[in-house]
């Protein structure tokens, strides 16, 4: 079987991303697909699109909505990701005087990145089958929550209706499968990080490698071969990237704050 490490949410951190990588080479894996958002919050954002560009499956990375905000514009962000994310492109954009080189290999293949992928019966997207970049799929729709006047109950089934049975997500850096028909959701610790692929369509959200948000400030990715997911946390310097982001003047201490916390 061929096992796939699933990464996403880098987010130019690239203390967690290189710490990453040391345990994906550690555990017998084919291929590395990216979710999504490599940029965005971190200080590394070069490093991170140079790296991702060497070790990730020749077209199987896809877009997320830092980075495409990258390459066009922040809208709706608020105004601490926005003022990231225009520091990004300050440090990222390839203008006339760079045709050739490096920057404008980068800036190329961030500006090409298409937002979905599907092999077979899995879907790959950043944010959610109906919406790739911005659409939150959240453990609190599961429960009949609202948190922007939607309709919980209708934006998970109009989601399933295009999942052709697995798909696999990041977006809100909290790992985690929500199944259908029964709308649940079961979090990484419920299922001891494993989870077996089944008849039931699935939505698998594959945690965050630079910026975790469920309590754990641990790295996030995941291995599958096709029917076995598996959830794999790892520890990184986070001083080390908090010390960097804190350096960076248009960069909020928020986001460095976020790292010790996993919020």
């Amino acid at each position: 079987m061929t096992r796939i490490a699933l990464i996403s949410d880098i987010h130019s951190n690239m203390p967690a991303l290189n710490n990453v990588l040391a345990d994906i080479a550690s555990q017998n894996v084919d291929k590395i697909y990216c979710l999504g958002d490599v940029v965005g919050y971190g200080p590394q954002p070069v490093e991170a699109m140079t790296k991702i560009m060497e070790v990730c499956e020749p077209g199987k990375m896809i877009a997320g909505n830092h980075d495409h905000a990258v390459v066009h514009e922040p809208i709706g962000f608020n105004e601490r990701a926005r003022k990231a994310a225009m520091w990004t492109n300050e440090k990222v954009r390839a203008g006339f005087f760079n045709f050739f080189g490096g920057k404008r290999k980068r800036w190329d293949w961030l500006r090409s990145l298409p937002t979905s992928l599907v092999e077979g019966n899995i879907l790959y997207v950043h944010a959610s089958p109906r919406d790739h970049l911005e659409e939150y799929i959240l453990e609190e729709h599961t429960r009949g929550i609202s948190l922007l006047g939607e309709d919980p109950e209708q934006l998970l089934r109009e989601n399933f209706e295009l999942v052709p049975h697995t798909c696999f997500i990041g977006h809100t850096h909290r790992p985690g499968v929500v199944t259908e028909p029964d709308l649940a959701w079961h979090s990484i610790e419920q299922l001891d990080y494993k989870w077996t692929i089944d008849d039931r369509k699935t939505i698998i959200n594959i945690g965050s490698v630079g910026q975790p948000r469920d309590s754990d400030n641990r790295s996030c990715y995941v291995i599958h071969d096709g029917t076995n997911v598996e959830w794999r946390r790892v520890e990184y310097d986070i001083e080390k990237t908090h010390a960097m982001i804190t350096e960076i003047e248009d960069l909020h201490n928020s986001l460095a704050d976020r790292l010790r916390k996993g919020r």
